[in-house]
């Protein structure tokens, strides 16, 4: 970080310094800018600028001791600049200096930054400020002239005042040069205040330099040690919450610089994104190439466009991506997130489309296939709208929130894992869009299916099979719907190179008993110890999706899939990888106990239980306090088909609280969950 060296020329009588003198008053309050007296062998009284006088003697001996930056003679007499004008200028300070033009060479040899500004005037007013200043003699004026008619035009200025006008017309236009040559630079101060996902920078009304650097704009680029990050701008002039050298940053945007308090940040407008004509094409109805969705989820990443014009694109995309652009997506936010690289020719995942509650098969077939031999580096998610994700539920046995390195050693160790794809494979594309496509409500598995298989792309994987429920109540509703968005699947898939394979499940009832992050793990700890009354609904399943990516993958022959995944199990080698992978990310010592406040709901009829609504259970766990009270969530009693009396308990809510019960039992009572006929 280095100041500008701001270099004033000019022949006397132009109103050099008396500009000069207005421009050090109005930036006097910035701590980044300097104007030096230069030292003169001229006698005090001489008047003009503000200067150091010495005699040729006391000069000599100064710049024998290396007192001097630059020096110049001129006219009969010494220059000196003082050395604390590099000092300055190393620290980022911009300095403004009076030199003759003939050293402008020399300065711009010592200095990176330099920015010339030449100060002239026509001769008939020269003429009258230099009576009027009574300085000199009348045949030093004429002399004075004359060099002013014989000099050649200012020339090798970068920028030019014609000092014709009032003083303060002058001393404006200088300042507004220096300005807005200048960079930017501020101190940082807090700004504890949060307004969405949006990064805020304000700045201080009377900071000379960002009403004119700044000027017409409404969003900046904050870089401070090579990070950057764009941010809106926000202007006050109230010295209570910034003063005029500061800058306060929200929270998000010091997170993204990785700042404290009193570093200095580099403020820059933002420039207009190179890709706005892309993202306009696109809400027009456009079809863009890969190059262009490149450009455009970069400076999307980089904060370089507003709210509204991220939901025209989302609005637009949602509804009107090709193929071709949605592989095109897929690939850029995948090459966003961290790539995962295991160096295996088989590496294979399985994702569920979710919507089920207690559909908890992935602790179960991770194990399993670990224990085979195969690499399966699982990362899951957390709840958005169910009782629980599998990062919930796996976080009650262990660490889910590892590093990319810390992954890769988990799997190196024991051939998986199961972790939270917020650190691994989860995309700042995904943020953005997050932030906006979620308050709009938009519905689009186009970019539902760009997202999930830039995970898998992302996580190194080369099988992904997805487990796809079909149900009213589900995700995915109806057996048309689950067909196209199987081919969707299949097709980026094979666009990205990844293989992929859809199989479609029954979404029209709970999966296993427990739906919580603890009662979900139960679950799955009963059923790879094969307890007597494990769930075997949560077990066939399990087996059945082991089996199939054993036999895709080509770890066995067709057929015996089943039988592998089932002695996996039977033999203890499942639940042992299970606890292995546990303890490798970092074993939760907590015992799973489910919440203490318990209470049954009971069929208030007799009958066949002929249907369980799914939504209407995973809002009564919710309701109970789960995901965020892993303990909280509810135990089913019973099963679609079963025959029922009344009285009988159908489901058992439990609760870290007395007040997750009420509201948990009170969403049971208004709604009719079960069916019974």
């Amino acid at each position: 970080m280095s100041g500008t060296l701001f270099l004033i020329v000019g022949p006397s009588g132009v109103g050099k310094d008396t500009l000069l003198e207005g421009a050090r008053d109005r930036l006097a309050n910035s701590q980044w800018f300097s104007f030096p007296q230069r030292v003169v062998t001229r006698a005090a009284d001489a008047g003009g600028e503000d200067y150091i006088p010495v005699t040729p003697s006391e000069f000599k001996q100064q710049l024998a001791a290396g007192a001097f930056w630059h020096h110049w003679q001129a006219h009969g007499l010494s220059y000196g600049i003082p050395m604390q004008v590099a000092r300055d200028l190393e620290n980022g300070v911009n300095v403004v200096l009076n030199v003759s033009r003939n050293e402008i060479g020399a300065f711009r040899d010592k200095v990176a930054h330099v920015v010339t500004i030449g100060i002239s005037a026509p001769p008939g007013i020269v003429e009258k400020r230099l009576y009027e200043r009574g300085r000199e003699s009348e045949e030093e004026i004429k002399r004075r002239l004359a060099r002013l008619v014989e000099q050649a035009p200012l020339t090798g200025c970068a920028l030019e005042i014609v000092n014709d006008g009032t003083i303060e017309e002058g001393i404006t236009a200088l300042v507004d040069l220096i300005a807005g040559a200048c960079d930017l630079r501020a101190e940082i101060a807090r700004f504890p205040v949060t307004i969405g996902s949006k990064q805020v920078c304000l700045i201080h009304k009377g900071n000379q330099i960002a009403s004119r650097v700044l000027a017409g704009s409404s969003r900046v680029t904050l870089s401070l040690r090579g990070k950057s990050v764009s941010a809106e701008l926000g202007e006050t002039w109230s010295d209570e919450i910034v003063s005029q050298d500061l800058c306060a940053l929200s929270e998000g945007a010091m997170a993204a610089l990785d700042a404290v308090e009193g570093d200095v940040v580099s403020i820059e407008r933002s420039p207009t994104p190179k890709s706005r004509s892309i993202l306009q094409k696109k809400v027009r109805g456009g079809e863009l190439s890969h190059a262009e969705m490149e450009a455009f989820i970069h400076d999307l990443v980089n904060g370089r466009f507003s709210t509204s014009e991220i939901a025209g694109f989302l609005v637009a995309a949602s509804n009107n991506l090709t193929m071709d652009e949605v592989i095109s997506l897929t690939q850029v936010r995948a090459a966003f997130a961290h790539r995962h690289d295991w160096g295996k020719t088989i590496v294979v995942d399985k994702h569920s489309m979710g919507g089920v509650p207690g559909n908890r098969i992935t602790p179960i077939i991770i194990p399993i296939l670990a224990a085979f031999g195969l690499t399966v580096p699982k990362t899951s998610s957390r709840a958005i709208t169910s009782a629980a994700g599998t990062a919930d539920m796996m976080e009650v046995l262990s660490r889910v929130d590892l590093s990319p390195d810390e992954m890769k050693s988990v799997v190196e160790q024991t051939n998986g894992c199961i972790a939270w794809n917020g650190n691994l494979t989860h995309s700042p594309v995904d943020d953005v869009m997050n932030a906006i496509n979620r308050p709009l409500g938009l519905q689009s598995t186009l970019l539902d299916v760009s997202s999930i298989m830039s995970k898998k792309l992302a996580a190194g994987s080369t099988h992904v099979l997805i487990d796809m429920p079909v149900g009213p109540k589900a995700k995915t509703r109806t057996q048309g719907e689950a067909d196209a968005l199987k081919d969707l699947f299949e097709s980026v898939g094979q666009g990205i190179g990844l293989n992929t394979k859809v199989q479609i499940s029954d979404g029209t009832k709970p999966i296993g008993r427990g739906v919580g992050p603890v009662l979900e793990a139960l679950d799955v700890l009963s059923v790879l110890r094969e307890e007597a009354d494990a769930p075997t609904d949560l077990l066939d399943k399990s087996i059945g999706y082991a089996a199939t990516i054993l036999e895709w993958s080509g770890a066995v022959s067709q057929g015996q899939g089943a039988q592998v995944a089932r002695d996996l199990v039977s033999s203890g080698k499942a639940v042992e990888k299970l606890f292995e992978i546990r303890d490798a990310q970092g074993r939760q010592h907590d015992p799973l106990q489910p919440g203490q406040f318990t209470q049954d709901i009971c069929a208030d009829s007799s009958g066949r239980l002929e249907a369980i609504d799914i939504q209407g259970i995973s809002e009564i766990a919710r309701l109970s306090g789960a995901p965020k009270d892993k303990a909280a969530g509810v135990v089913l009693s019973v099963q679609v088909g079963h025959e029922i009396v009344e009285k009988q308990p159908l489901l058992r809510v439990h609760s870290s609280s007395l007040r997750g019960i009420e509201e948990a039992v009170c969403a049971a009572q208004a709604q009719s969950a079960f069916k019974i006929l």
